[in-house]
This record gives structure tokens, C-alpha cells and sequence, in this order.
């Protein structure tokens, strides 16, 4: 599963709702909130004293098991990928070019 940008807010709410906790929600959390149902990790199915009243969902508690932390993605996350395929691309390139040098050398021996 990959790791979804959550902002603080969100991570707070995401928690309380994982332990099962009343979450006072104000006008500043409904942000969030929207933001955690369009990635679907909550769902807003209705209204509790006229505020939006929030579930968890099975995805939300999956992410919170692989994710405990809620650490958001890096730029290291998709960067390392590049970096070890260039890497290995050279180590390529390098031993086709010492096998040609050794090659070369047998044919034409030590002249």
C-alpha cells in the first residue's frame, strides 16, 4: 500500500478514530476530513450535532497497520529507484567494456 500525504490534522483524526475514541470535530477539522474521505480511508455517512460524523473504513485500518506512524512519503521514496537502476546500468555497462578490453587481449596476446 502506498503511503498517502496526510496533514497533521488528519493523522490526529485518523487516530482517535482508529482507537475507537469520541472525536470532537470543530470547522477547522471538516478539511481533513474531506481530504481522509477522498483517499478513502474514512467515510462520512452522516451527521452527529450537525457535524459531520466520521467512520473509519477497512482500508483506513489497513494503512494505519502498515503505516503505524503515518509518516508521509519522501522525495527518497521514488528517487532510490533511479538511483540503484543507473547504478546497475553502469556496473553493466563497465563489465561489458572489461570483457571486451580481455577479449581483445587473448585474440591479440601480449604484442
Amino acid at each position: 500500500m502506498e503511503k498517502i500525504r496526510l496533514t497533521k490534522n488528519a493523522k490526529r483524526i485518523l487516530r482517535f478514530l482508529n482507537k475507537s475514541e469520541d472525536l470532537i470535530i470543530s470547522e477547522t477539522d471538516e478539511k481533513d476530513l474531506y481530504l481522509l474521505e477522498q483517499e478513502e480511508l474514512i467515510e462520512l455517512d452522516g451527521y452527529k450535532n450537525g457535524q459531520p460524523f466520521p467512520e473509519i473504513t477497512r482500508k483506513g485500518i489497513s494503512y494505519i497497520l502498515m503505516n503505524p506512524t503515518l509518516s508521509n512519503p519522501s522525495i527518497w521514496d521514488d528517487k532510490k529507484y533511479w538511483i540503484t537502476t543507473g547504478i546497475s546500468v553502469l556496473a553493466f555497462l563497465l563489465s561489458v567494456i572489461a570483457l571486451y578490453f580481455e577479449i581483445k587481449y587473448h585474440i591479440y596476446g601480449n604484442c
